[in-house]
């Protein structure tokens, strides 16, 4: 990516991460092999903005938020979601249970 292109993506979120972990939620109850009942579970380690390249190599401000759910035995190994900053779009969802 070019300076000029990095330069145009505003470094101010326009969610909270409060916000994008909302946004976690709902991708979790929508998807059949995790569901609501795990989504209200979601424990977050943490959270904080980083730069994410997607798949066709566009670089995005993104939470990255570390967490856990009643799938988890241990805070020891949390797993991971990027969430687009900006749009709220869910950019990775790393989900690997013990």
């Amino acid at each position: 990516m070019s300076e000029e292109e990095i330069a145009l993506i505003d470094t101010e979120p326009s969610i909270t991460d409060e916000k994008a972990v909302e946004v976690l939620k709902d991708y979790m109850s929508s998807e059949s092999y995790i569901g609501e009942k795990k989504a209200n579970t979601v424990k977050v380690i943490s959270s904080g903005l980083v730069w994410k390249k997607n798949s066709d190599d566009r670089i995005h401000l993104a939470w990255w938020i570390r967490f856990v759910d009643s799938s988890f035995t241990t805070d020891n190994y949390p797993t991971s979601v990027w969430i687009d900053a900006h749009s709220g779009e869910m950019l990775l969802f790393d989900y690997y249970r013990d």
